[in-house]
């Protein structure tokens, strides 16, 4: 099963570059690091920051997309894994990939 997270994780990463996964709220980083934690619910997310884009699978598993600006002025996104228990499982965050035109 952790090797599926990390795979979902991969696989997310190689398309954040698509306009509909853009469309995510920005939120300041230190309220991103704050309250999102392994084992946090959905319900505590989304109190702390609001809804966002959320792909869901038939797993169960949903992906919720934040953005947040970077001290060198970038913006950097953050992914969290909720599992189908509706928990957090993980996160990863960086700088959203920019496709070049």
């Amino acid at each position: 099963m952790k090797w599926l997270s990390l795979l979902l994780l991969a696989t997310l990463t190689a398309c954040s570059g698509t306009r509909a996964l853009q469309a995510s709220k920005n939120v300041p980083y230190a309220t991103l690091e704050h309250t999102v934690q392994i084992g946090a619910s959905k319900q505590q997310v989304r109190t702390a920051l609001g809804d966002s884009t959320a792909i869901r699978f038939d797993s169960g598993n949903e992906v919720w997309m934040y953005t947040y600006p970077t001290q060198s002025g970038a913006q950097g996104e953050f992914v969290i894994l909720f599992g189908e228990d509706g928990v957090v499982k993980q996160v990863r965050q960086g700088e959203v990939y920019q496709l070049k035109r």
